[in-house]
């Protein structure tokens, strides 16, 4: 299943949502999970930066989701009136996920680019990242490890490490896989 390219953010985020069972009152997803479904399975290329602003207006000015339990967890729920948008903007969609709360979040993203095999397996809100085989302890010596490695620039200052890695991983077309 993918969505068009002209699709906007807030329609691949609902779709996301249908597509990891959120219901109305229901389970919680972490962000994360929505961010990774939508470029695994709807072939968005869009970086989580866009997501989380597209995620937030949807939460603050539209009603489509709301934060679940407090602002800044991560986690969210979909509304009665995001769910019936949904719907109305995507049809039916069957889900292909159970929605997954922060602590219980694992994926994989892997690729190779010019010869570097990078791994970005994420437990939670933890993330571990492994450059040809080799884990690396911090995210932002391996953002410049593969910048040494293959001459892109992954800058890191003021955002967050693993972020970038994560965006790296989309923009080359890395293999998402849930556990």
């Amino acid at each position: 299943m993918s969505t068009p390219m002209h699709t906007s953010l807030e329609v691949q985020l609902l779709q996301a949502s249908l597509l990891c069972g959120m219901q109305p009152s229901g389970s919680p997803a972490y962000r994360l999970q929505l961010f990774l479904v939508a470029n695994a399975i709807l072939g968005s290329k869009n970086h989580q930066s866009d997501f989380q602003r597209a995620l937030e207006t949807a939460v603050d000015k539209k009603g489509l989701f709301a934060n679940f339990e407090d602002r800044g967890s991560g986690e969210y729920v979909l509304t009665e009136f995001g769910h019936t948008f949904a719907t109305i903007q995507c049809g039916k969609v069957v889900a292909q996920y159970m929605p997954v709360r922060r602590t219980e979040f694992r994926a994989n993203m892997r690729g190779n680019v010019k010869g570097v095999r990078l791994e970005i397996s994420t437990k939670g809100d933890k993330s571990y990242i492994t450059l040809n085989g080799e884990l690396i302890r911090y995210a932002t010596e391996a953002c410049r490890r593969i910048e040494s490695l293959t001459g892109f620039s992954l800058p890191t200052q003021g955002t967050s490490a693993v972020r970038v890695l994560q965006d790296f991983a989309i923009d080359h077309g890395f293999e998402i896989t849930f556990k």
